[in-house]
């Protein structure tokens, strides 16, 4: 008697059982692994809510900047590049490191941001060097004026912000001015100033006037009053006028360029007025 031997019908018949039970055995693991993804990002959901898995995560943090600091990487210098004027303990305050402290302990971005409110710095980068040094790179502001007020004098910069006091031996040779408010208004009036180059080498001192013009005082000791509106155009009449007739190498005390198009100029020494001839008397 032959062997027994499925029939093709039978063969056929039982392939696609196969794959059914396959199809579903894939189903249930993805399932299975859905489920689990799930679950996860529930309990993660209900510890960040409840505050522990950010404890977690700083505790850890904490261990691992403690076991880097074990395993040698600890602040041991600190290098600064472009310091002038800055003060070195207010920088170093600023950076609030000290020797032996974690590397990876602090923010550079925290750090960079208390440096540059020190009044002398304008830019700060930060750096860290693994495995133990700190590097720091400022860009201090330029001085552009001598600040006089309350008795005091200190030196601004193209914004006007204040960038400490100075004693008047070791202030240096800048453009002085004088006003409550002035500093806010110093860089445009250079700005006008450096368009007449013959005047401003005179300028000795600046004056705001009622938080809304400047008077100049020369080096000869001539007024200079500038309008609230136009005074660039008013310095350009001045100066024109000055290359056609010397005016201010004349008997003069005071220019008013207040009214617009107009310059009036009072002498240094009035010409008195010739006095009035007395009446004859008859015999």
């Amino acid at each position: 008697m032959p062997p027994l031997s499925a029939s093709p019908s039978m063969r056929t018949a039982r392939r696609p059982a196969k794959r059914r039970v396959g199809a579903l055995a894939r189903w249930a693991w993805r399932g299975l692994k859905l489920g689990l993804v799930l679950a996860a990002c529930v309990g993660l959901g209900m510890a960040w809510r409840s505050g522990k898995l950010e404890a977690t995560a700083a505790r850890a943090a904490f261990e691992g900047v403690k076991l880097a600091a074990e395993c040698g990487f600890r602040v041991e210098e600190v290098e600064v590049v472009g310091r002038v004027h800055t003060n070195p303990s207010d920088l170093l305050a600023a950076a609030g490191v000290t020797r032996g402290d974690p590397i990876l302990g602090f923010s550079p971005e925290s750090m960079r941001r208390r440096i540059e409110a020190l009044p002398w710095v304008e830019t700060a980068a930060v750096e860290r060097r693994l495995p133990n040094t700190v590097a720091i790179t400022i860009v201090e502001r330029t001085p552009i004026a001598l600040w006089q007020h309350n008795e005091r004098i200190s030196l601004i910069d193209a914004r006007g912000g204040n960038l400490g006091t100075v004693s008047i031996e070791s202030a240096p040779d800048l453009p002085l001015v004088v006003g409550g408010d002035a500093p806010a208004h110093i860089g445009e009036l250079l700005a006008m100033l450096a368009e007449h180059p013959d005047i401003q080498k005179r300028v000795q001192a600046s004056s705001w006037i009622g938080s809304r013009r400047w008077d100049l005082k020369l080096d000869n000791g001539v007024e200079v009053r500038l309008p609230e509106n136009g005074a660039g155009d008013a310095l350009r009449q001045l100066a024109d006028a000055e290359s056609a007739t010397r005016v201010l190498e004349r008997d003069v005390a005071v220019v008013d360029l207040r009214l617009a198009g107009r310059m009036i100029v009072r002498l240094a020494h009035e010409i008195p007025a010739p006095k009035a001839a007395k009446p004859q008397q008859g015999i």
